[in-house]
């Protein structure tokens, strides 16, 4: 395979309701026990900095807050959940202080076609082992630990926007943005 490491900050640097159908096709890759997992992007969803139901919106503290206001291209793993091996987990778009991220919702592991997780964010996570001690505010542009690389997969637009999924029964998200098509899956 013929792919690149994305070091390059601009990349990120994007309002999130750009990067994420940048990030479509694009290959998250993690190394565990002597082997690099990788996954395919293949769905996600945008949080923008005037979107109330983006976590830096919804609450005055907390890691949410913290990591969102981070510059992009910083990973934001959503909680440390001692049953699991893995997390939910988002990078964050735009730079320091615009508070927005890209939840990354599916993925597929291209050494391992049967691992397709759609729809399935935490069970992505547990698949990538992604930790919230070792992983949350990780630098995805210079991490060890953790990056995203180019093998010049082309979506060439083939993608769906839709609504983001588990909005619709939240009181303090406005009608406006639970309808917002950010979602953003590749097509089959």
């Amino acid at each position: 395979m013929n792919a690149k490491r994305i070091t390059d900050r601009s990349f990120f640097t994007c309002p999130a309701e750009e990067l994420a159908p940048k990030l479509l096709g694009k290959i998250l890759c993690r190394p565990v026990e002597n082997r690099v997992i990788r996954f395919r992007l293949t769905e996600v969803e945008a949080y923008c900095a005037d979107d109330t139901a983006c976590h830096s919106n919804k609450y005055k503290t907390g890691n949410g807050v913290i990591t969102q206001h981070m510059v992009g291209g910083t990973l934001y793993v959503h909680y440390k959940n001692n049953e699991y091996h893995g997390s939910s987990f988002d990078i964050v778009a735009n730079t320091a202080k615009k508070a927005e991220s890209v939840l990354i919702r599916g993925g597929m592991n291209i050494d391992d076609v049967s691992e397709n997780y759609s729809s399935q964010p935490r069970l992505l996570g547990e698949a990538l082992y992604i930790d919230y001690e070792q992983l949350n505010q990780a630098d995805l542009t210079s991490s060890n630990d953790i990056w995203l690389e180019d093998d010049g997969f082309q979506v060439n637009g083939k993608y769906l926007k839709l609504k983001r999924i588990g909005l619709d029964s939240a009181k303090d998200i406005s009608p406006e943005d639970k309808n917002r098509l950010l979602r953003f899956r590749l097509q089959k």
